[in-house]
């Protein structure tokens, strides 16, 4: 890894304040790691970048076209791993620590599965969904007899030679103003459990580039605002080429893995602030211009008549969260809690933040009466 790219990681460290960053790399095999406030074996929350695992998991070991026998049969195991099942993210705002530490944490959660709000129907509007992940890795422990847990040591982290990836805590506290304490909720771990060091999570990116699974997981099953989405993976294209990955955030950690096949090339950056993935759009740049010569182009924002903004004011609700958009000169406001920014448009019905703290941020309105803020859908209530 050459001095400049490390310079790269440093300055985007000091620009959005990262207390820690380490960020692998690895490149037709060579692995190279730049750390920033810590050391290349500190352990960090992996957050989102657990799904990979849990659909490589799943994928080998259950039927994608069977049905759940919790959701309606036109729900069927891909549509958990690829977010369309038209299900809402949660289980409301219900904390899930309330279901203990125990073994039986996931089937407990599992069991108020039925009350989730279903807003859309399969395959309608891609959507991201929690509760699909803790479905489909519920339904993966119990063919594999083991616990959740259990099942992604033997059958992924083993495997893979992954000594560093554990269900365990990380080796230092999240930052940033909503960062939480405690441990992570054992009937969450599905869809972000996992911590683990930069160095063993490319090592996990290399291993499932050779994956035979490896195809079937970045098919396209369902589009968000940009790219598309597989089973446990966002696609995209810079320069050209096909990247695959999945971010991760939660509770003062974010985290980004890459994969690029055709240039035999992983990536992964964890940062312990609710920031980092700011700091990490800086270090991924710089990545693929070493690797593929080119950066990711934002959409140019375009012009649109103060009418044409104002069909998209109102109030809209999912689960647990409420945002309340206003027309304003040039765009629209969005306000969820006490956070508050301002987008302009790039396109009819899709806006992204132009500088600030949410910058580079994004919603839009696939469907008359919703909105999907950044990846979750929510309904126009008035």
């Amino acid at each position: 890894m050459n001095t400049s790219f490390r310079e790269t990681c440093e300055s985007a460290a000091a620009a959005w304040a990262v207390p820690a960053l380490s960020v692998a790399t690895a490149v037709g095999g060579e692995v190279a790691t730049v750390t920033v406030g810590c050391e290349p074996e500190t352990r960090f929350r992996a957050a989102s970048i657990t799904k990979p695992f849990t659909a490589l998991l799943t994928s080998g070991l259950l039927d994608l076209d069977a049905v759940t026998g919790v959701w309606p049969d036109d729900v069927r195991i891909r549509h958990l791993l690829s977010h369309t099942s038209g299900f809402d993210c949660e289980l409301g705002e219900r904390d899930l620590a309330r279901f203990g530490d125990g073994d039986g944490a996931l089937a407990a959660a599992v069991e108020e599965l039925p009350t989730v709000q279903r807003l859309v129907g399969v395959d309608e509007i891609w959507s991201y969904a929690n509760t699909g992940y803790w479905l489909a890795g519920h339904l993966a422990a119990q063919r594999a007899d083991a616990t959740f847990e259990d099942a992604i040591a033997a059958r992924v982290c083993r495997p893979f030679g992954l000594e560093a990836t554990s269900f365990g805590e990380p080796d230092l506290a999240g930052s940033g103003p909503n960062a939480g304490e405690g441990s992570y909720p054992r009937a969450r771990r599905p869809s972000g459990g996992l911590v683990s060091t930069a160095e063993d999570l490319v090592r996990f990116g290399q291993r499932l580039l050779a994956e035979p699974g490896f195809a079937a997981m970045r098919r396209p099953h369902g589009k968000p605002i940009g790219g598309v989405y597989g089973l446990g993976l966002f696609g995209e294209r810079v320069g050209g080429v096909g990247v695959w990955g999945h971010p991760g955030s939660y509770d003062g950690f974010e985290s980004q893995l890459l994969l690029i096949p055709d240039a035999d090339a992983v990536f992964v950056g964890l940062t312990n602030t609710e920031f980092g993935s700011k700091a990490l759009y800086d270090v991924e740049q710089a990545f693929f211009d070493d690797v593929l010569g080119a950066r990711r182009v934002l959409a140019p924002f375009v012009e649109l008549r103060d009418e044409e903004l104002e069909v998209f004011a109102g109030r809209y609700e999912n689960c647990d969260a409420a945002a309340d958009i206003r027309a304003v000169p040039g765009g629209l406001v969005v306000e969820v809690g006490d956070d508050e920014a301002f987008l302009r448009p790039i396109g009819e019905r899709r806006f992204r933040v132009p500088d600030g703290p949410h910058v580079r941020e994004r919603i839009d309105f696939p469907r008359d009466g919703f909105v999907r803020l950044g990846s979750r859908l929510a309904a126009r209530v008035s």
